[in-house]
């Protein structure tokens, strides 16, 4: 069996995670086998997969970025991120359990961290690659965290932080599942935006967006073209450019509204839904070591 775990230009928090958990929860459980695709993290449910290959969805979402897939046969549900998924999908909503991510909690020990920023802000990768946010921390006094950085780097600052704010969907997911209290920021693209609802509805939590803007021009004039796709990827790909051109010059008001949502409380899932989810997952954990080891015997 192969994990699939979506990789971009740049390395990215909520992706990478595939790679640091699946290894400490399965060791040697994964090759290169892709007559079999094991689906973990991420809003990866696509329907360009190969019809004939096994996928096995253990917490992934549906995030709209292709046509929903078709489920038949060759699809093998243990839990999904959430209602939305399970709703477009077609499937039982008792599947939908939560973001496999907060599987991190048995794997990560955030109260053995001491407490060192008040706040952190974790912008979405996109953001980080175009905006001038870790310049935008500095104006404001807040801790910056990069979601570009390793797993690990990224887990300690969270865990040592009293609070986040994060534009990163897996910024917040793990801070929630560490019992970090965090505030969501309203992601700049659209398109990032109905995930969040979708892992949040399979806790029973309602989200509390705030907005604050673009940090720079490239992102300011980015923003602006939601509906031009072309003008936006001109944009993007010439923003080192542009922000050569303008000095890098970051939008005060960026550090200012950043300010103000740091000053607002927190939010957290409740205590007995992170834990339920959490063993519900840990109990799909064993079923899927259960079923794929009896058919490794049954092949042999």
């Amino acid at each position: 069996m192969k994990m699939f775990a979506y990789r971009g230009k740049h390395e990215n928090f909520g992706d990478e995670l595939n790679h640091w958990l699946w290894e400490r929860l399965l060791p040697g459980f994964f090759d290169d086998d892709e007559s079999q695709l094991f689906l973990g993290i991420g809003s990866i449910l696509y329907d360009n997969f190969d019809p004939n290959m096994q996928k096995i969805v253990f917490g992934s979402g549906y995030g709209g970025y292709t046509n929903p897939p078709k489920v038949d046969r060759n699809w093998t549900f243990y839990f999904v991120r959430g209602k939305k998924t399970a709703e477009v999908l077609g499937i039982d909503p008792s599947y939908a359990i939560g973001d496999s991510g907060i599987l991190t909690r048995s794997c990560w020990d955030a109260k053995s961290i001491e407490k060192r920023y008040p706040v952190s802000f974790m912008p979405h990768y996109e953001s980080a690659m175009y905006g001038s946010w870790d310049r935008a921390c500095e104006l404001a006094g807040i801790h910056y965290i990069d979601p570009r950085w390793s797993v690990e780097k990224v887990l300690t600052e969270i865990s040592a932080s009293h609070k986040v704010v994060s534009e990163a969907m897996h910024g917040v997911i793990i801070s929630d599942a560490l019992r970090v209290p965090w505030r969501a920021i309203q992601p700049l693209a659209p398109q990032n935006r109905a995930k969040w609802y979708d892992w949040a509805s399979a806790l029973g939590t309602t989200i509390d967006f705030d907005t604050i803007g673009p940090s720079n021009i490239v992102e300011a004039a980015a923003g602006l073209a939601p509906g031009n796709p072309g003008w936006r990827k001109n944009i993007t790909f010439r923003h080192r450019r542009i922000r050569q051109l303008t000095g890098d010059y970051t939008f005060r008001s960026a550090a200012r509204t950043l300010n103000a949502v740091t000053e607002k409380p927190g939010q957290l899932s409740a205590d007995s839904a992170i834990e339920s989810a959490h063993q519900r997952m840990l109990a799909e954990l064993e079923r899927l070591k259960a079923d794929f080891s009896l058919a490794k015997e049954t092949a042999h």
